[in-house]
């Protein structure tokens, strides 16, 4: 009995596995790619990378004291840290509303 199931259990998985190589032949046979025939050939235009390539020029180097100088003008520390808190100011929250603005 064993050896009659054994036997009916193999020739099912042989019809099986014919009729999936058989379908995925047929699948395969009925595809055929067209091929599109362009009325009007493709121009490629080739522009370089380079082309508005300018090179790097250094700025006058000051000495540290015209530079302090420059920074005491603009109004010190207290002016950048002004820039900073009015562009925080304006920037939208990125808190998750999901963890209550929690950081």
């Amino acid at each position: 009995m064993y050896l009659k199931s054994l036997k009916s259990f193999q020739l099912t998985a042989a019809v099986l596995l014919s009729y999936l190589q058989l379908s995925s032949a047929l699948a395969q046979s009925e595809i055929k790619p067209e091929v599109s025939k362009a009325k009007k050939p493709i121009e490629l235009v080739y522009q370089s990378s380079f082309q508005n390539y300018q090179r790097y020029s250094a700025s006058d180097i000051k000495t540290w004291k015209q530079a302090n100088d420059t920074v005491k003008d603009i109004g010190g520390w207290r002016e950048y840290a002004k820039e900073i808190a009015e562009d925080s100011d304006t920037k939208p929250s990125s808190a998750n509303p999901s963890h209550g603005a929690h950081r």
